[in-house]
């Protein structure tokens, strides 16, 4: 089954060893090049267990033995929620007073303390 270009042109692929690149899908096609492990290609297209892939203007045919597909997934947007914590309610109880403060007495300007 081939796949159309369009179908599998985000799809991203790294070689998983030394691989021959070939002007077609099997042994049988004339090697065009090597590429290294780890070398990062866009997949083209598949047909029985050859890849067509692209990289740097470079196109040919690899065995899809040496590729290692990558899925790639948006990261998972994380909300916190917002917990709100209120003092205990008991029915028939009131809240235990606020301590008193007692207010200053002199008055000398706004802003200002006594002394």
């Amino acid at each position: 089954m081939i796949l159309p270009a369009s179908a599998a042109l985000a799809e991203i692929a790294h070689t998983t060893g030394n691989v021959n690149l070939r002007t077609g899908p099997g042994t049988h096609y004339t090697r065009a090049a090597t590429l290294a492990a780890g070398v990062r290609v866009n997949v083209l297209a598949c047909q029985a267990n050859w890849c067509r892939i692209g990289r740097q203007g470079i196109r040919g045919w690899v065995s899809a033995n040496y590729l290692d597909r990558v899925v790639v997934q948006r990261p998972a947007i994380i909300v916190r929620p917002t917990i709100v914590v209120r003092p205990p309610y008991h029915h028939g109880h009131r809240p235990p007073p606020r301590p008193h403060r007692p207010r200053p007495t002199c008055k000398i300007a706004p802003g200002f303390p006594c002394r």
